[in-house]
């Protein structure tokens, strides 16, 4: 793992180097293994196990018990693994609201036929998913409940409700983005 010697390097103090080398540096392969799952490649989850390491030499000093090291830092790396989650789906939701705007804006068939598929396309992989997944999904986007009001109304735990919400928004991006007419068209869209 080269991005530890250029993280290593990058320690001034000796004592940030003595506390990555006995505290951190052991729990860094199974971190690792844990960034990749989560974030689905190699140089995003060197990114978020470089960003764990920093913040966790940079507060290491608040944990109390050290046995516990290995637990605190999976809890910092998660923590920063949702926030920049939060942080892509508001960009992601601005695109979205941007590309909806232009093609509202624009009265011509063309652009009335797109926006229709569009609406197909995706009523037709809604309809394709496990019922499990596709009513927090509707009833998040198209009802606007909360995530605490969907797991009330479904009676199931929220974290339940936010997993199943993430694994339908990630087949149903992949099943919209295999449509190569629909994808290059949203394409043109947006650089327009």
């Amino acid at each position: 793992m080269e991005f530890l010697n250029h993280f290593k390097g990058s320690l001034g103090k000796k004592n940030e180097k003595d506390c990555f080398e006995k505290h951190l540096l052991p729990h860094v392969p199974i971190l690792y293994k844990s960034a990749i799952r989560m974030c689905g490649n190699a140089e995003n989850a060197q990114d978020l196990v470089q960003e764990t390491l920093f913040s966790a030499i940079k507060h290491f000093d608040q944990l109390k018990d050290q046995e516990k090291t290995k637990y605190w830092m999976f809890s910092i790396l998660r923590n920063l693994f949702l926030r920049d989650i939060e942080k892509t789906k508001k960009r992601r939701e601005i695109e979205f609201d941007s590309l909806c705007d232009r093609l509202s804006g624009e009265h011509n068939i063309e652009a009335e036929f797109l926006r229709a598929e569009l609406k197909n396309n995706i009523s037709d992989v809604l309809n394709t998913l496990d019922e499990k997944i596709r009513l927090p999904l509707t009833k998040f986007f198209f009802e606007e409940l909360s995530y605490k009001e969907i797991s009330e109304c479904m009676n199931i735990p929220i974290g339940t409700v936010m997993s199943r919400i993430a694994r339908a928004k990630v087949h149903l991006k992949k099943e919209l983005l295999r449509s190569d007419a629909i994808s290059s068209e949203i394409e043109k869209i947006l650089h327009e």
